[in-house]
């Protein structure tokens, strides 16, 4: 009996361990939504890997990167100067975080060559972040730029 004490406490203390770290994957999943709900773009120096890689991607484009990101930050939040995103709801499985989160905002600048009619919009994005060596690597990314665009004035006549 004694022979089996110690393997079996080094195996509990090591899925312990393993449960720790990702424990945490959801809570740092939060701070992406931190930086884009603050506007403040260094946020994501605590959340992104260097490496950090956004999909889908247009067909022929490279994914977007960890500075593209920041830069993406910063249009919206300027575009959309009262630019909130609120978590709606996270689930986590193994190494990857989903979620669904809000986004508002009212537009006062261009937007991808949509002049600004000063209109807000609402709407639902769902992302899945995988995690590498506690950093996001990946996050697979889709908004409602449809319903968006309509909200905006977009197809208006």
């Amino acid at each position: 009996m004694k022979k089996f004490i110690l393997p079996f406490l080094a195996l509990s203390l090591f899925i312990a361990a393993d449960a720790g770290a990702k424990s945490t994957y959801k809570k740092d999943a939060a701070l992406w939504y931190e930086a884009f709900d603050k506007h403040d773009a260094s946020i994501l120096d605590k959340v992104l890997s260097k490496e950090w890689q956004e999909f889908p991607v247009a067909a022929g484009a490279k994914p977007a990167g960890f500075e593209d990101v920041k830069k993406m930050l910063v249009k919206l939040t300027t575009t959309f100067p009262d630019f909130r995103i609120k978590i709606e709801d996270t689930i986590q499985e193994g190494n990857k975080v989903v979620v669904r989160s809000t986004i508002t905002g009212t537009q006062t600048q261009e937007f991808h060559m949509f002049p600004s009619k000063g209109r807000k919009m609402n709407i639902q994005a769902i992302d899945i972040h995988e995690f590498k060596d506690g950093k996001i690597i990946r996050t697979w990314h889709s908004e409602d730029w449809l319903t968006g665009l309509g909200q905006l004035g977009v197809f208006d006549k």
